[in-house]
This record gives structure tokens, C-alpha cells and sequence, in this order.
């Protein structure tokens, strides 16, 4: 009997005795559950304090250094917004030109993109818990030093752009560990059928963390009693980071049996499941296997074409809100989190409802892999085409259209993100690590590529934007669709099976 056959066989009885014997109650109060709420928080207060810089940026820096666009309206729509309290100038004194901005937004990825492949190989060695823990300790301490660093030296701006990029290079160094270290640790807690709906609630944090600041940003940017208003919120947030840490250090453990609070249920459920394998720490990792895969490209591509579209969204979503359907700051800020919402619930029923399709043997997980790929790139390419022709009328439309946009592109959180525990739950950290390196890049290069694009910032220009980046979006659906699979690969099955022999062997003794 092969492995797999063996693995489907054992997971079809672990499922029919869990069914019986466990409650809804106990499942999402279930260890591996609490896992993925801590760590959908820990995702949340990553994206804050990622994007807060984003939406800082257009009321911190001083109004004559935003683009032309950001200050006026078009002569053509000056009659929709005459009495309109999106007419009052926004803006700080920070003289940053366009530049800057942008090398300042871009700055993060470049220590982003160092850290991941070693976050995975030390998750994988030492374990995701302490590897998370230093990330998101090392994250707070830059966060509340940003604003100080902002201001620094009196008007040599120069200096102070220099300062908070080195500051969010550090940030991104830090954050770059994380990451792999949670796909890490739902490698060793996640049981099969239950990949998509960990992994998703889990890294849905992102979508949380996006709706949280894009929702508080503009009122802390209004807020002037405190420092003159969006410095705090880099103070809250680091505060946050900081209590986070403990949470951390206190509920969460590597693995089942290094858990001191787990039920002996769930401990055997989740060794049943993943085929009565003890998934220990790695010594060792088949690196030119992985390079090799086909499946793994497959991931590889996608996270990097998802990435383009996402990291745009992400980093010019209040700057596009300003500039062509011009809200106001606190306006900006709540209608830019509409997008974030609707993702997150997307994301949650999707992943609940291919789980349940793949455990009634509706959809083979590889198809349901690639039916969410499809999904996730396609639709968000057509409504970001369109947002690009609605004209100065329909701006609440355009809100609309962005919402379907970001929301469709949740269907990828139930395809590439958990499809690396398919096909290798024992390297899921490691390879995760590669992946997320190459899908850094985008975030390195489309603010500045964006900003080149966009001088004036008209909705000609972001146009161009959105036609580039939907065609990114469906290429990297169509490499995905023809190269990626659902079932674990043979280079990760052989280790797998080495364990298991082990694990049978120490049962015996």
C-alpha cells in the first residue's frame, strides 16, 4: 500500500471518529484552534503597523510635496465637491518629495526579502515559537521609535528619510521571520481537512490589520492633542506589539506534544491525521528537491504575480482614494477599509467551504487549489480594469468595484497558502520562506513603479496601473492552474515515511 493511499485510509477513519466524538465546541475551543486565533492577531498587528506608514504619509507630509492631483480637484468635477469637506487641505510639515515617499514605502521589503528563507530554516530547527516571538519584539521596538526618527535633525529632511528607511528596513528584517514560522508551526498542528480554514483564519489577520488602521488612520491623523496626531500610531501600535508578546510566550507551543495544557483527544487526532507521524524538528532539508518541484513553482509563480497586485493595493490604496476619487482623510480611511472587510469574510467562507467540498470527495484538493487560483486572479483583474474608466460621478462605484477587487482575491488564501502543507506539511516553514522571498520583490519595486507611472496621479495614469497589474494577476492564475498539485510530493513523502517508521518503532519499545 502507498503512502498516500494510506494516509487518505487513515484520515477517512480519524475523520469518522472525530465526528462522533467531537463537539463543535470542542473544535474551535481546541488547542490547534487557539493557535490560529493568536495567530490571525499576530498577523493583525503586523499589517497595522505595516500599512500605518501609508496612510501617515499623506498627513504628515507637507501639502506642497504631494502630487498635483493630491491638492486640486479636476476642473471637470469641481462642482461635485465645491462644498465638500474633502476641500480642506491635509498635510503635515515633513518636506519628503515624491521620492523619498516612495523609497521610504518601498524600504520595508528590502529587509523583508533578507530574512525569509532563513526564518524558515530556524523555525524548522529551533522552532516557530521563539523565532515569532523575536520578530514581533525587535517589530514593536522600531515602531515606537518611527516617529522620533520622522522628525529628526529640524528641517534636514534628508536625514530624517534616511533614518526611518533604515528603521523599516530593520522592520521588515524583523517581520521576514514570522511568516515562515507560522506556516511552520500549522505544518505540525494543522490536520488535512482542516489546512484551508487554519491557514486562512489564521493569515486573514492580514485583512484585519488592513481594516484596523485604514479605519482609526484618519482620526489619529485629526487627532492633534496627542503629538500632533499620527505619531500615535505608531505608539498604540507598538503597545499593542509589546502585549502581544506575552500572549505569545504564554499560549503558544511548537508542536502537540510540546503543548503542557493539550487533551490526550486531540493530541491523537491530530498524530492520527497526519499519518501517525511525529513531525520533529529539521536537521535536514532536501533543498535541490524543492528547487526543482514543479508544484512548488507553482506556488512560487502565484505568490509572486498575487503579490503585484496585492502589495499596490496595499501600499496606493488610500493614495489612489485621494488622488482620483478624492475623499477626504477620514473618509479615505473608512471607505478603504470596505475592501479589507469583504476580504476577510470571503476568505473565511471559502476556505470553510472547499474544506467541507474536499472532505465529502466533492473536489480533489488539487482542483480545489486551482478553482480558487482562477477565481483569485480573474475577477480582481476585470473590476480593477473597470474602476479605471468610472468617471467623477461615480466615485462610491468605484468604492464598490475596489471591494469586489480586493475581496475576490481571498480565493488565493484557500489556493497557494495552504497548498505548501500539501504538498510538504515538513517543510512548509522553509519553503514558505523561499516563496515569500520572491514574493517580496513586488513590494520593493511597485511603490516607486507606481509612483513613475502616476506623476500627476490622474485616473488616465492609474489605469495604466491597473491594466499592467490585472494582466500580472492572470498570468500567475494560469502558471498555477497547469503546474500545481494537491497531494504530497515524493521528496517530501520519503522523509515522511523514514519518521513514520521510527514513530512505529519507538510505539513497539
Amino acid at each position: 500500500m502507498s503512502l498516500e493511499s494510506g494516509s487518505n485510509q487513515g484520515q477517512d477513519k480519524t475523520d469518522k471518529k472525530e465526528e462522533v466524538s467531537e463537539t463543535a465546541l470542542q473544535t474551535v475551543t481546541s488547542c490547534r484552534w487557539i493557535l490560529a486565533y493568536v495567530g490571525c492577531t499576530c498577523c493583525t498587528i503586523i499589517y497595522a503597523l505595516r500599512i500605518n506608514l501609508s496612510l501617515a504619509m499623506i498627513c504628515m507630509v507637507k501639502p506642497s510635496n504631494l502630487s498635483e492631483s493630491q491638492q486640486s480637484i479636476p476642473e471637470e468635477c469641481a462642482s461635485m465637491y465645491s462644498n465638500s469637506s474633502s476641500r480642506k487641505e491635509v498635510g503635515g510639515d515633513i518636506e519628503w518629495d515624491k521620492d523619498q515617499q516612495g523609497w521610504v514605502l518601498s524600504s520595508f521589503f528590502y529587509g523583508y526579502l533578507i530574512t525569509q528563507i532563513p526564518g524558515g530554516y530556524l523555525s524548522g530547527r529551533f522552532g516557530g515559537k521563539r523565532v515569532m516571538l523575536v520578530g514581533m519584539t525587535v517589530y514593536g521596538l522600531v515602531t515606537v521609535l518611527t516617529p522620533a526618527a520622522t522628525r529628526y535633525n529640524g528641517k534636514d529632511y534628508t536625514t530624517s528619510a534616511g533614518l526611518v528607511i533604515a528603521l523599516r528596513v530593520i522592520a521588515g528584517l524583523s517581520t521576514g521571520l514570522i511568516f515562515p514560522a507560522m506556516q511552520s508551526l500549522l505544518g505540525h498542528w494543522s490536520p488535512p481537512y482542516e489546512r484551508s480554514k487554519l491557514n486562512v483564519l489564521c493569515f486573514s489577520g492580514t485583512m484585519v490589520g488592513n481594516v484596523v488602521m485604514l479605519g482609526v488612520g484618519g482620526f489619529f491623523c485629526e487627532w492633534e492633542a496627542f503629538d500632533g496626531g499620527w505619531p500615535s500610531m505608531f505608539y498604540v501600535g507598538s503597545g499593542v506589539c509589546f502585549l502581544f508578546c506575552l500572549l505569545w510566550y504564554f499560549l503558544i507551543f511548537d508542536s502537540p506534544n510540546e503543548h503542557p495544557r493539550i487533551s490526550e483527544r486531540e493530541k491523537l487526532y491530530i498524530a492520527q491525521s497526519l499519518e501517525g507521524v511525529t513531525i520533529k524538528k529539521n536537521d535536514s532539508v532536501p533543498w535541490l528537491d524543492i528547487m526543482k518541484s514543479p508544484a512548488v513553482w507553482a506556488v512560487f509563480v502565484f505568490h509572486f504575480c498575487n503579490n503585484f497586485g496585492n502589495y499596490t493595493l496595499l501600499t496606493k490604496l488610500p493614495a489612489f482614494m485621494k488622488e482620483v476619487l478624492h475623499f477626504d482623510i477620514r473618509s479615505n480611511g473608512l471607505y478603504s477599509t470596505l475592501p479589507y472587510i469583504a476580504m476577510f469574510i470571503m476568505a473565511n467562507t471559502v476556505a470553510n467551504v472547499l474544506d467541507l467540498l474536499r472532505r465529502k470527495r466533492v473536489v480533489t484538493t488539487r482542483n480545489a487549489r486551482k478553482i480558487a487560483s482562477v477565481l483569485a486572479t480573474s475577477v480582481p483583474a476585470a473590476f480593477l480594469v473597470a474602476v479605471g474608466y468610472l468617471p467623477c460621478d461615480k466615485k462610491y462605484l468605484g468604492v464598490v468595484f475596489l471591494t469586489f477587487a480586493v475581496a475576490f482575491t481571498a480565493f488565493g488564501r484557500s489556493g497557494y497558502v495552504p497548498n505548501l502543507v500539501d504538498i510538504a506539511p515538513k517543510y512548509a516553514g522553509e519553503i514558505f520562506g523561499i516563496s515569500n522571498t520572491i514574493a517580496t520583490i513586488p513590494g520593493m519595486v511597485s511603490p516607486k513603479l507606481v509612483n513613475a507611472m502616476t506623476p500627476e496621479g490622474t485616473a488616465e495614469e492609474w489605469r495604466s496601473v491597473f491594466y499592467v497589474w490585472g494582466s500580472i494577476y492572470i498570468a500567475g492564475g494560469i502558471f498555477f492552474c497547469i503546474f500545481a498539485k494537491g497531494e504530497t510530493q515524493p521528496w517530501a513523502a520519503e522523509k515522511l515515511s523514514e519518521d513514520l517508521e521510527l514513530t512505529r518503532d519507538q510505539t513497539k519499545q
